[in-house]
């Protein structure tokens, strides 16, 4: 069975990831595409706790849990036990940590306008629209 969307989709997404890596020396930092989706995820949520990014990534809390520690070794982010509930733990970025996102968010810019080089807006917006009504779908 011939399935151009899915295939399409891929080699986006490969490109994509191939491409935001070797922007920000991932391999040298040893982070993969979960490290970098963790790092959106803490800082897009005040207070980020590791069950918000179980939630947002749909991972089981173990390899959560796991993740979270890799980037606290490599000291990108820290914990800090939660004012409100001892039992939880606020992740937050480290001076590094908000450096190197800085660095994401910057390469994530370049390669957008690198991506929609010869595309009207309207196409854009048509492509956002179609792949989050796909993404609605699948949910």
């Amino acid at each position: 069975m011939d399935t151009p969307l899915i295939n399409s989709l891929f080699t986006l997404m490969q490109h994509y990831r191939v491409t935001i890596r070797e922007s920000i020396n991932a391999n040298e930092l040893g982070l993969n595409a979960m490290h970098v989706r963790c790092l959106y995820i803490i800082n897009d949520i005040e207070n980020c706790t590791a069950n918000d990014i179980v939630q947002k990534m749909r991972r089981d809390k173990a390899q959560i849990a796991r993740l979270i520690k890799e980037l606290i070794n490599l000291g990108l982010v820290e914990k800090t036990a939660s004012i409100k509930d001892k039992r939880c733990f606020i992740i937050s970025f480290t001076t590094e940590g908000k450096a190197l996102l800085t660095k994401v968010l910057e390469a994530e810019k370049a390669i957008n306008e690198k991506m929609c080089k010869n595309i009207s807006e309207e196409q854009v917006n048509t492509f956002t629209n179609v792949i989050d009504k796909m993404n609605n779908n699948l949910k």
